[in-house]
C-alpha cells in the first residue's frame, strides 16, 4: 500500500499536466521537466544517488512541480489566449483541484517526514562510504545484515589492492572518513549525516582490522534527538 501510494505522489503532477497541456511544445517542454523531477525522486528511492538533502527534495516536489505547471499554463495562455471555458472547465478543475491536493499532501509529508523517520532503523547505501584508493570492498552484506530493534548494520570486508597491511588498511580508511567530514561518535566509531533539515538520522562506521585488511559495520540507527556524542 505504502508503495502505491508513493508512486501516486511522484506521477500525480505528470498525470494533471497531461490533462491540461495544449500545445505539443510547451506541453512537451513541462513534461520534461516533470519527468526529470520525477526520475530524481525515484533515483533518491532507490537509492541510484546519495543525496543529503534527499527528504528535502522530497517534501518540495508538489512545489516544484506545481510552479513548472503554472509556468507553463502562463505560456500556453500568452500563446493561444484564454481556454474555451465551458468546454474544459470540468477538466481545469479536476486538475487545479488534484494540484492543490497534492500541495497540501506536501505540507503534511514535511510536518510528518521527522517524526516518521524517527522509530526507524535502516541500512546505510554502500554509496555513503567514501573508499581511498588502494583498498576495495570484497564483501558486503547489504541489507542481509543483522537489524536490532533500534540499528540495522551493513558488515563490509575491505581489502586492499596494492598489498597494504591491515594496519594501512583500516587507517587509509579512517582517514579517508575524516576527510570526508565524518566525526568522532560513540563506541569509537565514525559518524556522518544521512540527511539535511528534515532527517536527523546519522550513519555510523564502526572500523577493526581483520586478516585480509579491514571489517566495516556501517549502522544505521534509529534518531531519537540529537545524534550520540562520544
Amino acid at each position: 500500500m505504502f508503495q502505491i501510494m508513493w508512486w501516486l505522489y511522484v506521477l500525480w503532477p505528470l498525470g494533471c499536466w497531461a490533462a491540461l497541456a495544449r500545445t505539443r511544445l510547451v506541453g512537451g517542454i513541462v513534461g520534461v521537466a516533470l519527468l526529470g523531477q520525477a526520475v530524481v525522486l525515484i533515483g533518491l528511492e532507490y537509492e541510484w544517488w546519495p543525496l543529503l538533502a534527499a527528504a528535502e527534495l522530497t517534501v518540495a516536489y508538489p512545489f516544484s512541480s506545481l510552479l513548472a505547471i503554472l509556468v507553463g499554463a502562463l505560456a500556453e495562455r500568452r500563446l493561444h489566449g484564454r481556454r474555451p471555458e465551458e468546454a474544459e472547465s470540468h477538466r481545469v478543475g479536476g486538475a487545479t483541484a488534484a494540484l492543490v491536493c497534492h500541495a497540501i499532501v506536501g505540507v503534511v509529508v514535511a510536518a510528518a517526514y521527522p517524526l516518521y523517520l524517527s522509530g526507524f532503523a535502516y541500512y546505510p547505501s554502500l554509496a555513503e562510504l567514501p573508499l581511498p584508493s588502494g583498498v576495495v570492498v570484497e564483501r558486503d552484506s547489504g541489507t542481509a545484515g543483522s537489524c536490532a530493534s533500534h540499528d540495522c548494520t551493513r558488515e563490509l570486508s575491505i581489502g586492499s589492492t596494492g598489498h597494504l597491511s591491515p594496519t594501512a588498511v583500516a587507517a587509509r580508511l579512517r582517514d579517508s572518513l575524516t576527510a570526508d567530514g565524518w566525526t568522532a561518535g560513540p563506541s569509537g566509531s565514525l559518524q556522518h549525516p544521512h540527511g539535511w533539515l528534515l532527517d536527523k538520522r546519522v550513519v555510523r562506521a564502526f572500523i577493526t582490522e581483520s586478516p585480509r585488511g579491514a571489517s566495516v559495520e556501517l549502522v544505521g540507527p534509529e534518531y531519537f534527538g540529537t545524534p550520540a556524542q562520544p
